[in-house]
């Protein structure tokens, strides 16, 4: 990751992993400017892995991602912005492209950081209108798939929310709900799971609380499944998350 070109407002990096493959000594390194140039690196590596799977395939399409992934981010303008304090300047990002192809790690992160800033930008009013209502984070799981059925258990897991969401024991007034796939132990499976943020009535723990093993079951019902699937709930008050989405 290297500076290519510079003015006094902006600074253009280039990391590319051709760039790596013929380092400078008079070059100047993002990491070594920023914290964030080290996220960039681990996102462009894994970018470039993605990269090689595609150039691998015969299909056309494939091919045609291949190109895209590999040439995205490859250069990344960002603008010099003073802080607060005097003399301090912080780079933020002005200008990329990105290629937008759904299993690009560097674009799955940039759209991850929309949605959380999205979040963050209304959830303060959401604490601020219903300042009584209280917070769960609920993380609802299945086991683990093979890479080729991981679509059609997605697409199962989407529904067995709904299933969820229509039940009249179902608790939130309204949520927040983000998916999530995470390879598995064995390093070739697929771990696909549902984080929710939803917002309960204050009254909820003391009338009309769901145990763990409530979850459970309506989990299991909803999924149409012969196990107990695993669940995660934890609770929190409205300060707690507007607090935390000031810390972030």
């Amino acid at each position: 990751m290297s500076a290519k070109a510079s003015d006094s407002k902006f600074i253009t990096f280039n990391i590319s992993s051709q760039d790596k493959s013929q380092p400078s000594q008079n070059v100047l390194s993002l990491t070594n400017v920023a914290p964030v140039g080290k996220t960039w690196d681990k996102h462009r590596a894994n970018a470039d892995k993605v990269f090689q799977y595609y150039a691998k395939a015969d299909e056309h399409c494939f091919q045609q991602y291949a190109r895209r992934v590999r040439i995205c981010s490859e250069l990344l303008e960002f603008q010099l912005m003073p802080e607060e304090l005097e003399g301090i300047l912080n780079l933020k990002l002005s200008d990329a492209r990105f290629c937008r192809v759904r299993h690009c790690p560097v674009c799955q992160w940039r759209r991850s950081l929309m949605w959380k800033a999205r979040a963050y930008k209304i959830l303060p009013q959401v604490v601020t209108d219903y300042p009584k209502y209280r917070w769960l984070f609920v993380t609802l799981t299945v086991k683990n798939c093979q890479i080729q059925e991981l679509r059609e258990n997605l697409d199962s897991i989407n529904k067995a929310f709904k299933r969820l969401t229509e039940l009249k024991v179902w608790p939130a007034k309204g949520w927040v709900k983000s998916t999530e796939v995470t390879k598995g132990k064995n390093g070739i499976s697929a771990h696909p799971h549902l984080h929710i943020l939803a917002m309960v009535s204050p009254s909820y723990f003391s009338h009309g609380y769901l145990s763990h093993a409530k979850w459970v079951a309506l989990w299991q019902r909803c999924l149409r499944i012969d196990y107990q699937p695993v669940i995660h709930t934890s609770g929190s008050s409205g300060m707690v998350i507007a607090n935390a989405q000031e810390e972030s």
